[in-house]
Order: C-alpha cells, then sequence, then structure tokens
C-alpha cells in the first residue's frame, strides 16, 4: 500500500458487518501485516474523549478496539492501549462507560494512562511540547480515530487524535498557548511529526455530526477507513464527508503533499453537519484579534437548564474564564468574555451536553456568504 493511499471498506454496523469489513480493510490494505509487527511495541490509541457509552458515538467503538488487538497479538506484536482523555482525572470511569476496560481486560494487554508514565520533552517548528512515555517509547502506533466533526477544527479524525499524544494537563496549557485555529493547526502538525511509525484505522460506521466532539449527533457513515497516513485520511475523509480540506486547520498547506489516492468501496455521505465558523477566525491577522474581539468571537453557552454543576467545564477551561457564581458553588457556571479564547476544552467534557459553541454574528455572517464547506 502506498503511503498516500486510502482504503475505504463498507460496514453496516458494529455487529454482524464489523468483524468482515475489518478483514477485508487489512487484506486489502496490506497493512499491519505479521512481518510489519511481529515482536514489536504497538501502542493501540484509541479516541477515549471521555466517559460516554458506545452508541453516544463519542469515542472509538470497543469491538473495533477488540478486533485490532486480536489482530495484532496474533502477528505476534507486543500490544498496549493508551490515551490521554479530557477527563483524566476520571479515568476509571472513562474505561468502564467506554467498554475499553472490558477489552482491554478480556483480552489481557494492559491500559496505560499517559498521566502516570513519564513524558519526552519535544521542540519542533517553534513549538515546545511534551509526548507521552508509552508514545515516544513505541515502535508503532495503530491510531483508532472516531470520525466526528469538531467546534474548534471542524474535523476530528486520524490526525486530531494523535494530539492525545500529549499527556493531560499539558494539553490544556497548549490550547491556552495556541487558541486561534490556524496556529494549533501548526501544533498538530508538529506533534506528528516526533511520532513513531502510525498507522490509522477510523471508525466511521457510526460518527457524529453538529455540536462535536463530544456533544453533537450520532450520523451512520457506514464504513472503516485505513492509511499510513493519517493527513492523506483526513483529506479522504474531508472529501467525503463535504468539508473544505483547507477549512480544517490541521491541514492547511498539506492538501496537495498528502493528497489521497482513495481505493476499496465507494461511499456516499448526503449531508454531515459541522459547526460554523470557528475556522474563519485564522483569516484575521493576530494582530487584529484584540481590536476584532468585540464582533468576532467562538464562545461557550451553558444551558441553565441541563446544566447540573459538576465542574468540570471549570477545571477543563485553560485560561480560567469559567468560574462559580458565589463562594457556595450555586448556580451555573460564569464565563468572563474578556478572558475566554474559544478553544471548546469546556464543551468537550460537559457531561450532560449543556454547553454549546456559539459564534458571533459576525462569523456567522462571514460564513453564510463563504458558502457550505
Amino acid at each position: 500500500m502506498e503511503r498516500k493511499t486510502v482504503r475505504i471498506v463498507r460496514c453496516a454496523d458494529y455487529a454482524s458487518s464489523l468483524a468482515p469489513a475489518f478483514e477485508r480493510l487489512l487484506a486489502e490494505s496490506a497493512l499491519l501485516a505479521t512481518q510489519e509487527v511481529a515482536g514489536r511495541r504497538v501502542l493501540v490509541k484509541p479516541n477515549l474523549l471521555t466517559d460516554r457509552t458506545p452508541d453516544q458515538a463519542v469515542t472509538t467503538h470497543p469491538a473495533f478496539l477488540r478486533l485490532v488487538i486480536r489482530h495484532l497479538k496474533s502477528a505476534g506484536a507486543v500490544v498496549s492501549v493508551g490515551d490521554s482523555p479530557a477527563s483524566a482525572a476520571n479515568i476509571r470511569a472513562v474505561l468502564e462507560r467506554t467498554g475499553v476496560g472490558a477489552v482491554c481486560e478480556e483480552e489481557r494487554v494492559p491500559f496505560v494512562s499517559f498521566e502516570q508514565e513519564g513524558v519526552r520533552a519535544c521542540s519542533v517548528d517553534g513549538f515546545d511540547f511534551t509526548l507521552a512515555g508509552p508514545v515516544a517509547e513505541a515502535d508503532m502506533i495503530v491510531s483508532l480515530p472516531k470520525v466526528k466533526s469538531h467546534s474548534l477544527t471542524k474535523l476530528t479524525a486520524a490526525v486530531k487524535n494523535l494530539y492525545g499524544a500529549v499527556p493531560g494537563y499539558d494539553k490544556t496549557t497548549l490550547h491556552r498557548h495556541y487558541p486561534r485555529p490556524d496556529d494549533f493547526g501548526r501544533l498538530v502538525q508538529a506533534i506528528w511529526r516526533v511520532l513513531p511509525p502510525t498507522i490509522s484505522l477510523a471508525d466511521a460506521v457510526v460518527g457524529m455530526e453538529g455540536q462535536g466532539p463530544a456533544n453533537g449527533r450520532p450520523i451512520q457513515l457506514g464504513f472503516l477507513a485505513a492509511s499510513a497516513d493519517p493527513f492523506a485520511l483526513d483529506i479522504a475523509l474531508c472529501n467525503i464527508l463535504h468539508i473544505k480540506p483547507t477549512s480544517v486547520p490541521y491541514l492547511k498547506g498539506l492538501v496537495d503533499l498528502h493528497a489521497p489516492e482513495i481505493a476499496g468501496d465507494s461511499v456516499e455521505v448526503a449531508s454531515f453537519e459541522v459547526p460554523v465558523g470557528s475556522h474563519l477566525l485564522s483569516l484575521v491577522p493576530a494582530g487584529l484579534m484584540r481590536v476584532a474581539a468585540r464582533v468576532l468571537w467562538v464562545r461557550p453557552r451553558i444551558d441553565a437548564r441541563t446544566c447540573v454543576n459538576c465542574g468540570r467545564c471549570i477545571k477543563a477551561c485553560p485560561v480560567n474564564a469559567l468560574a462559580r457564581p458565589d463562594a457556595e458553588g450555586r448556580g451555573i457556571p460564569a464565563l468572563r468574555r474578556r478572558t475566554c479564547v474559544g478553544c471548546a476544552c469546556c464543551h468537550e467534557v460537559c457531561p450532560q451536553g449543556a454547553i454549546r459553541m456559539e459564534q458571533s454574528p459576525v462569523l456567522r455572517l462571514a460564513h453564510a456568504f463563504q458558502g457550505v464547506d
């Protein structure tokens, strides 16, 4: 399989269709063959954003993870599973509700929490960040992204799943340093450059549209996808989902370099809703953003009817823009509008779907003039 080839295989469900579709995917792509993985330390990286059940389409489906683990073990790989969820402090709940903990236990493979296994400092293209120790020490990464919309980057799939290689609070710190979508996109590109060889197998049987990556709507997409090039895979997904690849911050400047050759089944997705307007902030020069901030913004809105005042959003905010309304902690969190950087961290961790990322009227108008993308 050439590096920029993306293999697509139809898959109707996680019950009867998944196993034969997975076998076809590997056979036709020639990825993860025995000679490629035997004796190697392979870290499987699912998307475990937060503690949601598989039917909510927020995380990689555990049935898909199980098939990957079994294949790698049968091929002679030394397998582990690891991630750094946004709800890392509640890792037991994440493993239980997503079904991933049960799969790891039943398949007798260790789950490694990136917050507890040390880090390696990296400096790439002007970006300083840490890489989780298990990621840096692996011989190969098998990334299992869930295909979803994203309130900051419009799409989250193969490339964005690799941002989870940065452990715990360090991700939050990076959001504070690089809140603009284009800067954040370049950071994600830089992280990819220091990773071990990575194979991406995307779970697009049921994805998420709308207010993703955690609070959108499940949507039947009906396929699996694979590539040794995560950028090529995400560009192919953009084509399938009717998204302009150049509007996805982490794909900017790479569309021609990673133009994919799509092989396998043809799939059609009639419509796929993505959040409005966030990527348009990248069109505003950084020096003008402070002046334009009054009319160009993306920020959270909390639904008082749904919020249970759990405090997760307050802990997740990298710039302390959310706070308890009074000393007793009563009422929904209050937003300091001038402090908010629109990173959507609070939106990602809300367990009730009470937070929506809203765009200013000017951004919505700009999106309407730009057209559907």
